[in-house]
């Protein structure tokens, strides 16, 4: 994916996240909260604005965290690859990486656990190991790999390894099928359920870009290549 791919992704992954939030959410959950109003009042009074405190905190401080390791690494894309390989997630450089990946309609970067045959199709490709499952991935194109994309994939990654929703299976392609185009039709037909795995997954794509623009703006040196990035062009530092 482009630097100009990323930014438009950014747009429109907002735009799907508010119309969840504001919209389908606040329409179908109405209706679940009612039906199920005994069992909730039960298991949630007084935990919502807890666990939405501790949410935040607990986001800060990864976002602290990650910041420090780019930091330590002075962005290079090779250190921060060998991290993401020595955290128990199998990383992979290929030469045509989104050819390939564009066949399971994948881009670049963290490729959660899959089950069925997106799995089956993935270890053919990487593997010649026909199997129905995969692990958490990280692929990337061996060479030129831009360094804010991979900052965006990263983040990502370190959110999942710190058990943050989003990234299962059913996320996922909801996240994918709503990217192909007329997301509100998509929305509107989605169980209460469906809509908050969809929820989390485009909540985890804003909040990493989030980040890669905050961390650009933070980082000595880097006003130019921000520049860069709102008017869609590529940066390297």
């Amino acid at each position: 994916m482009g630097i100009l791919s990323f930014v438009q992704l950014f747009k429109k992954a907002s735009l799907f996240l508010l119309k969840c939030q504001e919209q389908a959410i606040t329409m179908q959950l109405s209706f679940y909260v009612n039906k199920n109003k005994k069992h909730l009042k039960k298991v949630a009074k007084g935990c919502s604005v807890t666990l939405s405190a501790d949410t935040k905190n607990k986001k800060e401080t990864l976002n602290n965290e990650i910041k420090t390791i780019l930091k330590q690494y002075k962005n290079d894309t090779n250190k921060i690859i060998e991290y993401i390989a020595k955290h128990d997630t199998k990383v992979f450089a290929l030469s045509n990486a989104k050819q390939v990946l564009a066949r399971v309609n994948e881009e670049p970067g963290l490729i959660p656990a899959y089950s069925g045959m997106k799995a089956f199709v993935l270890n053919m490709l990487l593997f010649k190991k026909p199997s129905f499952k995969t692990d958490i991935m990280f692929i990337v194109d061996d060479k030129n790999v831009d360094i804010y994309y991979l900052i965006q994939q990263f983040h990502r990654w370190y959110f999942m390894k710190n058990n943050f929703e989003g990234f299962d299976f059913k996320s996922q392609n909801l996240l994918k099928a709503v990217n192909k185009g007329n997301e509100d039709a998509i929305i509107a037909k989605l169980k209460p359920d469906d809509i908050i795995s969809l929820s989390n997954a485009i909540a985890r794509d804003v909040e990493s870009i989030n980040f890669v623009e905050q961390y650009a703006r933070e980082t000595a040196g880097s006003k130019k290549a921000l520049e860069k990035i709102k008017n869609g062009a590529g940066a390297s530092i």
